[in-house]
């Protein structure tokens, strides 16, 4: 007899009740607007989204490599490594950094561990264009909210 434990969303109350994210978790993750990556516990790439094939290098052949595979710079892989063992050690919080993986471009990743039943199996990583960002700041900056809000919500 196994006991399953509620996840966090319906214990704190933050989920209609008897609905499930799953419904709609895929669509999600496809139209959210920003790179969604996920790594099994060792580092391979399970899963990206469309946002992520269209701004980033993920290739369906990469699907299951270790993303280690693909890091063109020596010293991306002992900062990953450390990265990993920091989750593996309980860490809970996201982790954010910047970096230019391609030279011409500056991302902005969150990488946050993903447990079930309190088992690390693997992470998510959240991607942004830098560019894209201090672009909409500095719209924002400029023209105040409410022209803003005019601009960006005709």
């Amino acid at each position: 007899m196994s006991s399953q434990v509620e996840p966090a969303e319906v214990t704190e109350s933050r989920i209609a009740t008897d609905w499930g994210l799953d419904e709609w978790a895929d669509r999600v993750l496809e139209q959210v607007g920003v790179g969604v990556t996920i790594l099994d516990r060792h580092g391979a790439l399970m899963y990206y989204n469309k946002w992520a094939s269209e701004h980033l290098d993920r290739k369906p052949e990469y699907i299951g490599d270790d993303v280690r595979k693909r890091h063109r710079r020596a010293v991306t892989n002992p900062r990953f490594d450390a990265m990993l063992r920091l989750f593996e050690e309980g860490h809970v919080e996201p982790v954010r950094y910047v970096a230019r993986p391609y030279g011409g471009i500056t991302i902005l990743v969150t990488v946050s561990p993903i447990r079930i039943d309190g088992e690390l199996v693997g992470f998510s990583q959240l991607i942004l264009l830098k560019d894209e960002i201090q672009e909409l700041c500095a719209r924002f900056d400029e023209s105040g909210r409410e022209s803003f809000e005019r601009e960006m919500l005709p």
